[in-house]
């Protein structure tokens, strides 16, 4: 095996606390199964589960602080359930130890608004927060020439309150759309938010 495969396999067992344990319960099985040699499997087994774990931790939190940059608000909001939502994320999700937070942020912001729509919080205000951060994210790829969310709150000043550090955020019932776009490929993003109109409400209701 090539130490790029050896990288990826390490930031796996790094990430996946379930395949590492099983990994040092029995190196040779589970090394045979990733497609190590019985020679590198022992080499592997001899780093101790502590430093490991160790590792696993260091990682775990500078993905969590990449992604918690990218998506301040809710996680401002959330504030410890936002760590304990990206936990059990990381735990599903293969990561090859690359810090490609965008990427991250945009898989976790999709995950997290399926577990929030469950959990029924905010009364639907943190989920339009949520899709704000995910929206503004996709816009933000150069490629994109433009994004559109339709909000059933005032985005604007729900945005700004939470960004204020408010203790109470402003919730107002005022339907509204955000339109992101590059007036030229690839250059700066502009930004605007609208009254909805009224076909949107209907088609929202």
């Amino acid at each position: 095996m090539g130490l790029a495969e050896v990288q990826q396999l390490l930031a796996r067992l790094y990430t996946d606390g379930e395949l590492r344990e099983r990994f040092f319960v029995d190196p040779l099985k589970v090394g045979r199964d990733l497609g190590l040699t019985a020679e590198e499997a022992r080499h592997m087994a001899r780093l101790p589960s502590s430093q490991l774990n160790m590792f696993a931790d260091s990682l775990l939190n500078k993905r969590l602080l990449g992604v918690g940059k990218l998506l301040p608000l809710i996680r401002r909001v959330l504030s410890d359930r936002f760590t304990t939502h990206f936990r059990r994320f990381a735990a599903t999700r293969d990561y090859d130890g690359h810090t490609q937070y965008l990427g991250d942020a945009l898989e976790f912001a999709r995950y997290l608004e399926e577990h929030l729509r469950e959990e029924r919080v905010g009364s639907g205000w943190i989920l339009d927060l949520l899709r704000f951060e995910r929206a503004r994210l996709k816009a933000s790829d150069p490629s994109r020439r433009w994004v559109a969310r339709y909000f059933r709150h005032d985005i604007s000043r729900l945005v700004r309150s939470v960004a204020r550090k408010e203790k109470t955020p402003i919730v107002a019932r005022r339907s509204t759309v955000a339109v992101w776009w590059r007036p030229v490929r690839r250059g700066t993003v502009r930004y605007a938010v609208f009254a909805a109109p009224s076909i949107f409400k209907k088609g929202q209701s």
